[in-house]
This record gives structure tokens, sequence and C-alpha cells, in this order.
């Protein structure tokens, strides 16, 4: 299976200046938030202006919930435990983007940043304690939207016998489970606070290679 790469319309070519300095105090707090519902509850207020957490409470934008809040959450849906059970954020660390799958437990890829010593190191955790295997492990500056890309599609579970990186190998392996390329449709979502079109580019990306896997079912029922 081939897909498209870098299509039209993309600067691949943006870096943010920083990962740790001169941030935003809204990109600070949603990037900190571990769990997928509330940093989307929490983002949604911040943007209406309409949060106060002195009336919502702090809860909401702690970065990790202690072990009875999460039971309390997990009683309301299973896709509440979205993220809540990530490793923790490390010193000197931040989320610079995130990979959600619309599973009954709404799993999460966390891609991170973290300062060290004059170059800056990457991680990518999930809340099964997986170990990844990363093809650009760090760097001198923050990423270019392109060197993004590239890690998280040079992203892969350790010992998997599947490279296609963090969002196409779990595509292909949900297709072939269930033989329906439909269903993953909006399977997938990929964000990031300082990337702001690195959620379009996967989009379309993505819609792409489903296309071409329909293309493909249909040449075979012939």
């Amino acid at each position: 299976m081939t897909k498209s790469r870098y299509p039209s319309g993309f600067d691949y070519g943006f870096r943010p200046s920083s990962y740790f300095k001169d941030l935003d105090p809204n990109t600070l707090i949603v990037a900190s938030i571990l769990g997928e519902e509330r940093r989307k509850d929490v983002l949604e207020r911040l943007k209406s202006g309409n949060f106060d957490p002195l009336v919502w409470g702090d809860w909401l934008t702690e970065s990790k919930l202690d072990n009875s809040t999460r039971k309390i959450l997990g009683q309301g849906h299973p896709s509440f435990m979205g993220g809540e059970y990530l490793p923790s954020i490390a010193e000197e660390e931040i989320e610079i983007a995130r990979i959600v799958l619309a599973s009954v437990t709404q799993d999460v890829y966390s891609v991170r940043a973290r300062r060290t010593g004059k170059r800056i190191s990457y991680r990518v955790v999930d809340e099964y304690n997986t170990k990844f295997t990363l093809r650009r492990k760090s760097s001198a500056k923050p990423l270019s939207l392109k060197e993004l890309i590239g890690l998280i599609d040079g992203s892969n579970h350790e010992g998997d016998e599947r490279t296609e990186g963090l969002v196409f190998s779990t595509i292909a392996w949900n297709v072939e489970s269930t033989g329906d390329s439909e269903e993953m449709r909006g399977f997938i979502a990929v964000s990031s606070g300082f990337y702001p079109e690195l959620e379009g580019y996967y989009e379309e990306v993505i819609t792409e290679y489903l296309d071409e896997f329909l293309t493909e079912e249909g040449e075979a029922a012939y």
C-alpha cells in the first residue's frame, strides 16, 4: 500500500520558535492535560472565554488525575479514560503532538519533546507501557512540520512487523482485521498545539490512503 506524501497546500518548513520558552499560557495549559476528554473540555472553555477554575474545578486542568477520580470518570463511559493513564509528563518535557484513536477506551499516542542540555530529545508513549522505536530521537532545534511528520511516520511499536508509523500501521492493521476500510474514516485524529496544520495534513493523507484501500478492494472484487 502506498500513500501520497506531502501534498501541496501545507507549510512544511514551519518551525515553532521554541517548545519551552514564551509559550502561550493556554497552549501550556492544554498540552499538560493527559486526559483527552478533559483536554477537549478545557480547550472549548478557553476558546469561549468561559473558563474559571474556581467555578469548574481545578481537577479539569490537572495534568494527571488520582486513581479515585479516574475511576469516577470511567463509570460514565470507557472513552472518558482516553489519555488518563498516559505516563506523567517529565520535568522539562511537553507534548508536541498526539494521535487519538476512536476505540472504546479512546487510546492515545503522545509525542513528547524534552530539553536535554543543548538538544531536544523525543519520545512516544501510550497507556500500555509500549516500547517504540523512533527514526529521529533528538534535534538541536524544534522540528519543522515536515520533520515532525517524519517522526510520527517513522515511529513504530518495537518488534512490530509493520513499520508504517503510528498512524498508517494502525489503519492497515485495523483494515486487515475488520476487512472494512470505510470503518476507519474518522477513527484517527492527529493534533498539536504547536503545529496548526498537522491535523489538516493527516486528515488529507488519511483520506487518500483509505481511498486507495477502497480502490484495491473494488478491483479485487472483479
